[in-house]
């Protein structure tokens, strides 16, 4: 059987929560474009959002006081609402941003996983997804078909203290400069040149895939992050190898090639989808 496959306007997707009863999440999402307006104001924009629901057959019935979406619908909408922990990946490219969440069920829905793309913030589509489906589709979130990686990885690894000062470095300053008072072999020191190069020439922007836990407090907690920069030359991985949480973070650099970098796309998959958070 064919999945549903449901694709939402900003302002489709938050009439749908504030009728939902997620009026906070509603406002989240909506704001950042429009700003602070009138209650009219609002009133108007999700009314054509509700007319738009309807004209697409997305609302069964829309009465005063009662709203009926049609079952597909609904069920995505609950398991959104209710889901605490999820797969995120975020991208900007071209002036383009995605994020990619896959939403894990609670309760009932235990078992079963939301796919959530939204480009732009403007355009959001939802499908049911499953563990195996993901590898591939987070490879090609940060990777066109016809992108080639190099055949061999490089890589290195800094206290956290050189990877903030690494992070902190001003555009017209040399790395150079920071590099000498570094004990580092030649080929390091060329990786941290070409990275530093990148992520300078990024405007300092990453890419990033991480597991977020909602618990009690208001912003999500992040259970593991792979940070990435994507630039016409290379793709690099950045992420801490440290088990122990207790001690200083060990950051270790990648220029990945597609091997070592969907090895690390399905570590985080496996820990996120592993049996034991199924329970």
């Amino acid at each position: 059987m064919d999945k549903p496959l449901i694709t939402l306007s900003i302002e489709e997707f938050g009439f749908a929560l504030a009728s939902m009863g997620a009026e906070d999440v509603a406002a989240g999402l909506l704001k950042p474009m429009y700003g602070e307006l009138s209650e009219r104001e609002w009133e108007l924009i999700l009314q054509a959002a509700s007319h738009s629901l309807l004209s697409k057959g997305l609302i069964v019935s829309l009465e005063e006081m009662e709203i009926e979406f049609v079952p597909d619908l609904l069920e995505m909408l609950i398991h959104f609402a209710r889901s605490r922990r999820m797969l995120r990946g975020y991208s900007l490219m071209n002036d383009q941003e995605k994020v990619l969440t896959i939403h894990a069920g609670e309760e009932e829905q235990r078992g079963q996983y939301l796919y959530h793309l939204a480009v732009n913030q403007r355009i959001h589509l939802f499908t049911w997804t499953e563990p195996s489906e993901w590898e591939e589709e987070l490879y090609r979130f940060y990777l066109s078909q016809e992108r080639l990686l190099p055949a061999k990885s490089t890589k290195l690894r800094l206290s956290e203290s050189r990877w903030n000062a690494l992070t902190a470095i001003s555009p017209d300053t040399n790395v150079s400069t920071l590099l000498s008072g570094w004990a580092m072999t030649d080929p390091e020191q060329q990786l941290i040149r070409a990275w530093s190069s990148a992520f300078i020439k990024s405007g300092k922007n990453l890419d990033n895939l991480s597991i977020l836990h909602y618990g009690d407090e208001e912003m999500p907690t992040p259970e593991q992050m792979l940070l990435l920069l994507n630039v016409e030359e290379h793709f690099y991985s950045v992420h801490n190898i440290q088990p122990d949480p207790t001690s200083e973070p060990v950051i270790e650099i990648e220029c990945s090639t597609e091997h070592t970098l969907r090895k690390q796309l399905r570590d985080l998959i496996d820990k996120f989808a592993a049996p034991s958070f199924q329970r």
